[in-house]
């Protein structure tokens, strides 16, 4: 088991919380906001009831065994970014092998770059972050390393074929994509939600958690069951079908796959509902792909 860096989340959650309505990045057009997410995520993982990096961290450390770099220090770009918890991997799975990853973590939003430079100073770690677009980036240098946690279904079916001819840009060749997705095998083309059934047991389901866990969490348990309505009218993602589309996705877009593995089932706390980014609900897939 890897020795996982401690995520200090009854620190950081209500922070992210109190930041959220002011460093998320509003749409021009229409003022909204992700605040909808960033604003609640850390309390979802407080509760058992989202799906993060920590749960897949024996995958990440596995992983991460064959990354090096030119100087030793591997360069490890963290593509897209709720939160501390990829940074926290990647530092946990390198500081193992007694080396201190150079890294740098890019997002469109704020409020997760303030989270990974808070979580890197506590964690006496350097870390660069950049808010842009990931298909805009550019890098002055190739990375050994892409990792990321359930972004393949922030984007469509084609956009994703974008996205990976950036991961490939910005590898150097024999760098590796380690990522984590859901399978859908019964989605559409689609993005898809909550049914009403799977929103009505989240919120009970928050309810419960807040309720039983009010001392730590320190917010009216009626006020987080309104965030996590919102929430839920937010969450919809693209959904991956299945092992096999992935694997022509890399395959198209220049890279092998040495890695297309069942991910364990995570353990949340109680009675889980299901929905999209529900920790321990529906398939995920470990994905290790090498740039040729």
């Amino acid at each position: 088991m890897v020795k996982n860096l401690r995520e200090p989340l009854e620190l950081s959650a209500p922070l992210a919380r109190r930041l959220a309505p002011q460093l998320c990045r509003k749409d021009p057009a229409t003022g909204d906001s992700c605040s909808w997410c960033h604003g609640i995520w850390q309390y979802l993982r407080l509760m058992g009831l989202a799906s993060t990096p920590e749960q897949h961290a024996d995958f990440y450390r596995r992983a991460f065994e064959s990354v090096t770099g030119g100087s030793g220090a591997p360069r490890v770009l963290v593509s897209g970014a709720a939160d501390y918890s990829m940074l926290a991997q990647v530092l946990a799975s390198n500081r193992e092998r007694a080396l201190e990853p150079v890294v740098t973590v890019v997002d469109a939003c704020d409020t997760p770059l303030f989270l990974n430079r808070w979580y890197a100073e506590r964690e006496s770690a350097s870390v660069e972050c950049t808010r842009c677009d990931i298909l805009e980036y550019a890098a002055g240098a190739p990375f050994d390393a892409v990792c990321t946690h359930s972004f393949l279904v922030q984007f469509s079916p084609e956009q994703r074929i974008r996205l990976l001819e950036k991961w490939r840009q910005l590898l150097r060749p024999g760098g590796a994509v380690i990522t984590v997705t859901r399978v859908r095998a019964a989605a559409g083309t689609e993005r898809v939600g909550f049914s009403p059934r799977q929103a009505q047991s989240f919120r009970a389901t928050v309810l419960r958690q807040a309720e039983a866990m009010r001392a730590l969490l320190q917010v009216d348990p009626a006020e987080l069951a309104r965030e996590a309505e919102i929430y839920m009218n937010g969450q919809r993602p693209w959904p991956v079908r299945s092992r096999e589309e992935i694997q022509q996705l890399f395959e198209r877009c220049g890279f092998r796959v040495d890695e297309l593995s069942d991910a364990p089932h995570a353990a949340g706390t109680g009675q889980q509902p299901d929905g999209p980014a529900v920790a321990g609900s529906g398939e995920r897939v470990q994905i290790i792909a090498i740039r040729l």
